[in-house]
């Protein structure tokens, strides 16, 4: 298939400046020549991302076709499902509204999933951070990022929605795709893929497609890395229970599996804090993963009206170096051992 049987879809929830680099960096892509769609899913109450599409729908190629959706209803799923109910392409390509696409990102996708013609075909995910974040950077570089090392061909285990291409033909369960009951925690992309792999659907990766994500301020922070880590640990407890019908004996394991993680490494990272070693964060990581697994049922808030809500945390540091987060509304923080609430 050629591009212009693909719709590239960019949910946004009030981040004029993140939109207008994503969409612009489509603008550059070396398929654009030949023409595709870019659908922007704006899910803001009052369309506030209308004024950034009009200044770049003036500015696009000729060749592409910029289709604005305003998705009222606040949450992820609902922004997706929206913009999914309007796609007329086959193809449909995420793009996360923080992530830029480098020149070649389409080319890449589109090459892989003309050598494998799987359902979902995933992309790398490369951070980019302020040169001024350097407290738990490695962390926070490896957090954000999604790079396996995978060379190009099949894989068993899918990914995020930001950067993947989906082949809309080997969707067969029924619209909206897109399950309602994760609008505000996220997950609803970890559901689909799910049915999708349960119904024989096949996941590959292009390592020759990545993208690159530029973390908004507030979230480089562990007050808000180590809460998504704790929603990242409830997933497979979550899909396990929400199987039809439901795997207990799979979630009674993950929790197993949960506390064991928690317990090993967390008593790593107790050593490493003692020791004020660099890579701690790392382990803290790890642990509240295991957290989750055990608390599946404790649902946190990341979309829709989450976003603005969310406490920005700020650092303050003790004469001993200990670290710790307190909220704050002009400073933002790369420090915070444990996760506020």
């Amino acid at each position: 298939m050629t591009p212009r049987h693909l719709t590239v879809v960019i949910p946004t929830y009030n981040r004029p400046d993140s939109l207008y680099r994503a969409v612009e960096s489509l603008f550059r892509q070396g398929v654009a020549d030949e023409g595709f769609c870019v659908l922007v899913a704006d899910n803001s109450a009052d369309a506030t991302a209308r004024e950034t599409f009009e200044m770049l729908k003036a500015r696009a190629p000729e060749t592409l076709e910029l289709i604005y959706l305003h998705v009222p209803e606040a949450g992820v799923a609902n922004a997706r499902n929206g913009a999914v109910e309007r796609v007329t392409t086959p193809l449909i390509a995420f793009l996360d509204d923080d992530q830029s696409a480098p020149r070649h990102w389409l080319e890449g996708l589109l090459d892989t999933y003309e050598t494998f013609r799987a359902a979902v075909t995933f992309g790398p995910v490369e951070t980019v951070l302020p040169e001024d974040v350097t407290r738990h950077r490695a962390y926070f570089e490896a957090f954000f990022a999604r790079k396996p090392g995978f060379e190009s061909g099949y894989i068993a285990k899918p990914f995020g929605c930001g950067n993947c291409l989906i082949d809309t033909s080997q969707v067969t369960m029924k619209k909206p795709w897109f399950d309602v009951r994760m609008n505000d925690s996220g997950g609803e992309d970890d559901i689909l893929f799910e049915r999708i792999r349960s119904a024989g659907g096949r996941f590959a990766w292009a390592a020759t497609a990545p993208v690159h994500e530029h973390p908004l301020r507030q979230r480089i922070a562990l007050s808000y890395t180590l809460r998504r880590a704790f929603a990242y640990g409830q997933g497979p407890s979550t899909l396990a229970r929400r199987k039809q019908p439901a795997r207990y004996d799979l979630l009674v394991m993950w929790m197993i599996i949960g506390a064991g993680k928690l317990g090993l490494h967390g008593l790593v990272w107790l050593g490493m804090r003692l020791a004020g070693h660099p890579r701690r964060a790392f382990q803290l990581d790890k642990a509240v993963r295991g957290l989750g697994k055990i608390l599946f049922w404790k649902q946190l808030r990341f979309y829709g009206t989450a976003t603005v809500s969310q406490p920005l945390p700020a650092p303050s540091v003790d004469t001993h170096g200990a670290d710790t987060a307190h909220p704050a509304p002009l400073e933002l923080s790369c420090s915070g051992e444990w996760a506020r609430r």
